[in-house]
């Protein structure tokens, strides 16, 4: 009886621990923001936002930091007569993220930025309209990541995603996220996902909302709701600040 009883227990100790091992495995992501709205005031330039999360211990955490979309107008430059830089034609780029930024954990860059994973460049582009159908698309989109990464608002961050403990199959995963200064007033979203051996596991979402508060709220509800009125106001503007800076050179003695 006692050895009836003694294999009951490991019995229910083995289901026990396959039950933990197999919650670990199939623990969905989850994440989280320090923040879900970041007010845009008269004096903001620019901020971070703390992001955390947990996801099975094998795994690696890549979050991407996306939109709105948009489309984008540009003029493509050549030699006209062999010897002139000038606009040849016009390009378009269509459904074009005006943000995009990736964060990643330490570790071979063609692991994560990976168009299978649908992370990085060149997935994006993937998603992207470029016309007129004979421009080169490659170079076009790349010359555009260029002037977006000079305006901070794309990115790739490498090792910027620091792990916690492993408790239970499972670690906790953080990173703080740069938002810069030209990164508009609007809705974005941030994405974290779970990649293990190439595999996209999980995925989880947060909605982020940069939203216009004090003058620059008020100047920008002006210039919609009442752009006459805002427009008689940047000329009265525009010409007092002429009057001032006429006034100040012409106390100090004028131009010589």
């Amino acid at each position: 009886m006692k050895r009836l009883g003694y294999g009951f227990l490991m019995i229910v100790a083995a289901g026990l621990a396959w039950l933990g091992t197999s919650w670990a495995a199939e623990t969905p992501l989850s994440l989280e923001l320090a923040n879900a709205k970041i007010e845009i005031s008269t004096f903001y330039d620019g901020t971070t936002l703390d992001v955390t999360g947990t996801l099975p211990a094998e795994a690696d955490a890549v979050i991407q930091v996306s939109g709105p979309k948009k489309d984008v107008h540009l003029k493509q430059k050549g030699k006209v007569a062999g010897f002139l830089w000038m606009n040849k034609y016009d390009v378009s780029l269509e459904n074009t993220p005006a943000v995009y930024m990736v964060y990643t954990p330490t570790g071979a860059k063609e692991k994560f930025l990976n168009p299978e994973l649908g992370v990085g460049y060149k997935a994006l582009v993937n998603g992207i309209a470029i016309e007129p159908e004979s421009a080169d698309k490659e170079f076009i989109f790349g010359e555009y990541v260029k002037l977006m990464e000079e305006a901070g608002v794309y990115a790739v961050n490498e090792g910027t995603i620091k792990y916690g403990a492993v408790n239970n199959g499972v670690k906790s995963f953080s990173a703080t996220l740069t938002i810069p200064s030209l990164m508009s007033a609007g809705d974005y979203t941030v994405e974290a996902l779970a990649v293990d051996n190439g595999t996209v596991t999980g995925r989880s979402s947060k909605k982020l909302t940069l939203e216009l508060v004090g003058l620059p709220a008020s100047i920008s509800k002006m210039a919609y709701g009442k752009p006459l009125l805002f427009g008689i106001m940047a000329v009265v503007i525009a010409i007092a600040t002429g009057l001032i800076i006429g006034v100040i050179f012409k106390g100090g003695g004028g131009a010589h």
